[in-house]
């Protein structure tokens, strides 16, 4: 590993512009972040797997709530880097001179955070908010389960709601350990390793939101609506029942809106 290291470190200073595989880190040009190749991928979901999932360990399930994540699409991107971690308090605060999180740490995920507050963040480093196809491949990984490690919940793999909620759910077996927010990085990555692409807080994506969106949504590269009301969180978070951190599920909004379960990470 050390003579990997030395070798990029040698080759990056000599071509800074190198092609990584899927999930390889690209430093120093993108420290922290992980390169995710241009391929097709299918983005959304279809067969009611919101609703099923719901019914799986929710008391309450409406169809309707997941809509807007179908029918599911093929999807072609060109290739992006992405943040591994999402933004910490800490983070936030040496960039912004603020944190306005309600679950002090400075190693926990800046929450409580505005959309045009994190695409402010972002742009200060020179990056910009995911688009929303671009967040639900990377969360997807090399793989397309319902989670994004496998067809069932395991609170050893996310911080999702389970015991500490107020209202139990039917699986209320699980305890992955805490009630909040957890520091960035408690939880296994996914197989591009990123951290926390399920559960802990939802992160804001760049697009509006449409509930119709993919009926028409572009092939290729798509990027949201040209205008609307609310924005995209993706990721679900640590109030969220297992469909809700699910790579397809879908939330929204407005952009001016602080929540203390609502963070984000930068892409380029």
């Amino acid at each position: 590993m050390l003579l990997t290291l030395i070798f990029l470190s040698v080759l990056l200073s000599v071509n800074p512009v190198i092609l990584l595989e899927a999930g390889e880190k690209l430093n120093p040009s993108h420290k922290s972040m992980v390169f995710i190749p241009p391929g097709t991928y299918l983005m959304g979901s279809d067969n009611n797997q919101g609703y099923q999932t719901c019914l799986d360990y929710n008391k309450t399930c409406k169809k309707k709530w997941f809509l807007d994540e179908q029918p599911a699409h093929t999807v072609k991107l060109d290739g992006f880097h992405i943040d591994i971690y999402e933004i910490t308090q800490e983070e936030f605060d040496r960039v912004m001179g603020k944190t306005p999180s309600e679950y002090k740490g400075s190693n926990r995920p800046v929450d409580n955070v505005t959309w045009f507050e994190a695409r402010e963040y972002c742009k200060q480093l020179g990056k910009l908010l995911p688009t929303e196809a671009e967040w639900e491949r990377a969360a997807r990984g090399k793989n397309n389960f319902i989670f994004s490690w496998g067809n069932e919940a395991d609170s050893g793999k996310a911080n999702f709601c389970d015991t500490h909620c107020k209202k139990r759910w039917k699986a209320d077996q699980f305890d992955d350990g805490f009630p909040y927010t957890a520091p960035v990085g408690s939880f296994p990555s996914n197989d591009y390793g990123l951290f926390d692409m399920a559960g802990n807080v939802y992160e804001w994506v760049n697009d509006w939101h449409d509930e119709d969106y993919y009926q028409n949504s572009p092939r290729e590269n798509p990027r949201g609506p040209e205008s609307g009301k609310k924005k995209v969180m993706r990721g679900g978070s640590w109030i969220n029942y297992p469909t809700g951190i699910r790579p397809a599920d879908r939330t929204d909004s407005k952009p001016s809106a602080r929540m203390d379960f609502v963070g984000f990470r930068c892409a380029l």
